[in-house]
């Protein structure tokens, strides 16, 4: 009979034996998940995984549980990437899950609708963190695959619309394991290389295909970019969530292209328009410049001291026209009462009365107006009218009665 062992090496042994069964490591298992607990304090995912017929008890650490791009939830169909192993203390066994896909129709679509969720509460998808386009890039980044269809599409359109802009091709892997990692790298380098937008994309393909740009990665990625990015992905239809990361979302790289850059032929119109319109406003304000400088012409003729000066010589020339004619005048009024004058001093000039005949009598001390003055043998001189004078001595004296008497 063998010893007996206790429960802990029994459940050690088994613990033990599974462990090294290659066969129960990293197993894909199917199933619908029962009893989830999401444990607040841990961050473990605590489920049953059950089919129609039996049940398994899972647990899912908390590193592990949070790179999931979905919150598992009960009645969910999963697939899960799990190592059967024994939990000693109770002597069960259970998964220990790594790895969670939604299994069945729209697991892609759900898994997806769940990341959307998450980063849109996070505020990656808000309207108040795009950046608006340039109005006129220089520099155009490309992120997608060098051989996409997609690529030629947006060169002949840049190279068509807007010839003078830079197009920078950066290169990814759009689809596969590395496809996520692969367009990071590439949207980075874009970002960091002075372009003035970025389109990121790819042409059509299964919602698989597209899958990396819906990548969480991705997603942030796009949203941290410093330069305004559009997001390309598949056709119209297609949805991704760089779509609502980016900055702008075009409904295919084609049309992308067209949004990124203006079209060089209408903005040579609208130029040509606005020379129409500033030739108009040139002609307006020459002849307005003309118009003023006419009136201020006038104006300067009016204020001009030249024309200041030659109203003043008028003036002056008024003036001594008018002072000659008072001067005139009053000399002439003058010279008539000069006349005048002349004509009364005439009359009363002794020269006049002497001229009837009468004569001017001086002796020594003058004038002798009587003859009573006089003494005999004196010498008088005589002036008569005419200016001559004569010299005569006195013989004798008469008085005035004789002197009557003679006359």
């Amino acid at each position: 009979m063998n010893s007996a062992i206790t429960v802990s090496q029994l459940n050690r042994y088994m613990s033990f034996k599974l462990k090294e069964d290659a066969n129960l490591h990293n197993r894909l298992i199917k199933g619908e998940i029962s009893g989830f607990t999401n444990h607040a304090k841990t961050g473990h995912f605590y489920f049953t995984l059950k089919d129609s017929t039996s049940a398994v008890k899972a647990i899912m650490f908390n590193n592990f549980a949070a790179r999931l791009p979905f919150v598992p939830y009960n009645g969910m169909s999963v697939a899960v990437m799990a190592s059967v192993q024994v939990f000693e203390r109770d002597g069960i066994y259970q998964l220990y899950v790594t790895d969670m896909l939604p299994d069945g129709d729209g697991a892609v679509y759900m898994a997806i609708e769940q990341l959307k969720r998450r980063l849109a509460d996070e505020g990656l998808f808000d309207e108040r963190f795009k950046q608006p386009l340039p109005k006129f890039p220089k520099r155009v980044g490309i992120v997608t695959s060098r051989d996409a269809a997609a690529l030629r599409d947006i060169l002949n359109i840049l190279g068509r619309r807007y010839p003078i802009c830079e197009a920078v091709i950066f290169p990814c892997l759009v689809q596969g394991d590395y496809a996520p990692d692969s367009i990071c790298e590439a949207l980075n380098t874009a970002d960091e290389s002075g372009c003035d937008v970025i389109i990121c994309g790819r042409g059509g393909g299964s919602p698989e295909d597209l899958m990396a740009f819906s990548n969480e990665k991705v997603v942030r990625a796009v949203f941290a970019a410093n330069k305004p990015i559009i997001s390309a992905v598949g056709h119209e239809t297609d949805i991704a969530l760089t779509d609502f990361a980016a900055d702008l979302r075009a409904p295919t790289p084609s049309a992308a292209a067209e949004l990124a850059v203006p079209d060089i032929s209408v903005l040579k119109a609208a130029v040509s328009g606005k020379q129409d319109i500033l030739r108009e406003h040139m002609a307006a304000a020459i002849e307005n410049r003309r118009l003023k400088v006419i009136d201020a012409q006038r104006k300067l003729k009016v204020l001009c001291p030249d024309n200041a000066i030659k109203r003043s010589e008028e003036l002056l020339g008024q003036r001594e026209l008018t002072l000659e004619t008072a001067i005139k005048s009053y000399l002439d009024k003058k010279q008539s009462n000069v006349i005048a004058l002349a004509v009364q001093l005439d009359a009363l000039s002794p020269l006049k009365v002497m001229g009837r005949g009468y004569s001017l009598v001086y002796g020594e001390s003058g004038l002798i107006r009587s003859a009573k003055g006089l003494e005999k043998e004196s010498t008088i001189s005589v002036r008569f009218a005419d200016g001559s004078s004569a010299d005569a001595v006195v013989e004798s004296i008469c008085d005035t009665d004789e002197s009557e008497d003679a006359l």
